[in-house]
């Protein structure tokens, strides 16, 4: 069987060191990417994986980006991290294919659960 991986997309690289970090201690593998094109670009393989995004900017207002989350999301599922959510942003995300969103500040053990759940195939939309 393919080995879990969390695919994490953050154009902040703390960000992306921390939810590395975080992801590693719970004993499981993580891919870092600063965009989703790079994820896209990337060889890493997307079966049992779970897809973490928190977007430049906190939006999804752009049509390229919109595209590009739907593509990544289209092999794997996927949550996302936002500070400012709101109910445009989390319809436009889970229309991508995004299966949660989980709004900034969450706890740790809260969205390792998440993923954990994701990458059991536990979340359903």
């Amino acid at each position: 069987m393919p080995e879990s991986i969390v695919l994490i997309v953050s154009g902040n690289a703390s960000v992306r060191q921390s939810l590395k970090e975080l992801v590693e201690s719970k004993g499981l593998h993580a891919a870092v990417f600063s965009t989703l094109q790079a994820l896209l670009d990337s060889e890493v393989p997307q079966s049992r994986s779970c897809l973490v995004f928190q977007p430049e900017n906190d939006t999804l207002d752009d049509p390229v980006q919109q595209a590009r989350l739907a593509t990544a999301c289209s092999g794997v599922r996927g949550v996302l991290i936002t500070e400012r959510g709101n109910v445009s942003m989390a319809v436009q995300a889970l229309k991508a294919g995004i299966r949660d969103v989980v709004q900034k500040p969450y706890g740790d053990r809260d969205l390792l659960g998440l993923i954990e759940k994701v990458l059991e195939g536990d979340l359903t939309v």
